[in-house]
């Protein structure tokens, strides 16, 4: 009766590890970190990249380098994104990365967008990317190409004219100045 019984739960105990035990050997998919969202998730020493993505402007020709940044080195951080096209085509980003969390390429945002220029580059593709922050190792990834297809993506699409937009106001901006020192009379009664 003994021996029925050992038997019995060494029977029960075998059917139970092998039903389960799978989950010993087998590799957990859920345990991989990955980006949820259409871009790429980039870390380097005491600073996080976010959703890192090219958006299309209007042309298709320029792309809005959109990305959110974590920065907890304490002060602001230098960002270098070096893209490599086809052939010998490359484009250079460099952004200044303020403590904490930051938004980068929306326009109507705190910071201006950067757009690079790489002739070729199709959206819907992707464009192997080199980031380098100062005191950190340089990291690469394939960097996706979108577009305005996607609603939440509209807002980054940027206007053709956008450079030649923003360069206006601070011309004018420059010429005013420039015009009001020409206009003042402060100091002009002293001799050199």
């Amino acid at each position: 009766m003994k021996i029925r019984i050992a038997a019995t739960v060494a029977i029960a105990a075998a059917i139970g590890l092998g039903a389960t035990g799978c989950g010993l050997v087998a590799p957990q998919s859920t345990l991989e970190v990955y980006a949820p969202s259409d871009g790429v998730d980039v870390s380097m020493t005491g600073v996080d990249l976010r959703n890192v993505m090219l958006i299309a402007d209007e042309s298709g020709e320029n792309f809005n380098v959109v990305f959110g940044a974590v920065n907890r080195t304490g002060k602001p951080a230098k960002l270098t994104i070096n893209f490599a096209g086809e052939g010998s085509d490359t484009a250079s980003a460099d952004f200044t990365l303020p403590t904490g969390n930051t938004l980068f390429g929306n326009p109507e945002g705190e910071e201006a967008p950067v757009l690079v220029n790489l002739p070729g580059l199709k959206v819907g593709s992707t464009i192997k990317a080199y980031f380098q922050v100062p005191g950190a190792d340089e990291k690469n990834h394939n960097v996706t190409v979108l577009d305005g297809t996607l609603k939440e993506y509209q807002d980054y699409v940027l206007p053709i004219d956008f450079t030649k937009a923003d360069e206006k106001p601070s011309a004018v901006k420059q010429e005013t100045a420039d015009e009001k020192a020409s206009e003042s009379t402060i100091n002009d009664d002293q001799q050199p």
